[in-house]
């Protein structure tokens, strides 16, 4: 299969950069009620001092100020907080976000715009990283070898330039997705152990840890930007 890259001409000028996102169609305006122009359309917000958002639709979802019970919810609040749109969301889920959908967006055969897949990826690793459990995973058995692990690595600040030598790194992408799963479990399940360990010593609403959800504005930027062509 075809994947997303950098132009041949761009990878072998070592030129390469980031490229902006386009200008949102929303900038002169025009988005619904509960809704802000972000960098790629609008996209939900926040009703202030909570987590609830307006979805505009029947099938409401509430975000309030509980901590995600899963991964998948875990997923869906980072992409909500880095303002992705609604045309995006539905690829913040274990389940359907794959090497597929990636695939639809670059062909524009998706909704959600292509700029918009290296903010997934960060929400999905929840800007960590997880180079050691995707070697074990089998990341660097593709053609690609060892250079497939930096895909593994979301922490804030890391720049990655892709080129057409990444390619084989995909056939691995759903071990590489099954590392970033494991690991929202495995921090859940210790944070919350934490959490009955303080309720039983001393009762405090704000005593509780939430080191797999990020709810600060401050993370917007922070996605790892991932260069398409």
């Amino acid at each position: 299969m075809t994947f997303p890259i950098i132009s041949d001409s761009c990878a072998a000028s070592g030129c390469c950069a980031p490229p902006p996102p386009p200008a949102p169609a929303c900038a002169g305006g025009g988005c619904p009620g509960g809704y802000a122009c972000g960098g790629y359309g609008c996209h939900r917000v926040r009703a202030k001092g909570s987590r609830t958002f307006n979805t505009g639709d029947d099938d409401t979802h509430s975000y309030s100020e509980r901590r995600p019970s899963n991964p998948d919810e875990a997923f869906l609040d980072c992409c909500i907080t880095q303002q992705l749109p609604d045309s995006c969301l539905n690829k913040c889920n274990f389940r359907t976000y794959t090497k597929d959908a990636l695939q639809n967006m670059y062909f524009k055969a998706d909704a959600c715009p292509l700029e918009a897949a290296g903010r997934i990826n960060y929400c999905a690793a929840q800007g960590r990283d997880h180079r050691q459990c995707c070697a074990r995973n089998g990341m660097t058995s593709t053609l690609a070898g060892p250079k497939c692990l930096v895909l593994c690595d979301q922490r804030p600040g890391q720049i990655l330039q892709l080129d057409l030598s990444y390619v084989p790194c995909y056939d691995r992408f759903e071990n590489m997705k099954s590392c970033f799963y494991h690991d929202i479990v495995q921090r859940m399940k210790r944070t919350y152990a934490y959490d009955e360990a303080e309720e039983t010593e001393t009762p405090n609403e704000e005593s509780g840890i939430s080191e797999f959800v990020e709810n600060s504005e401050e993370f917007i930027p922070h996605a790892h930007p991932i260069s398409f062509d």
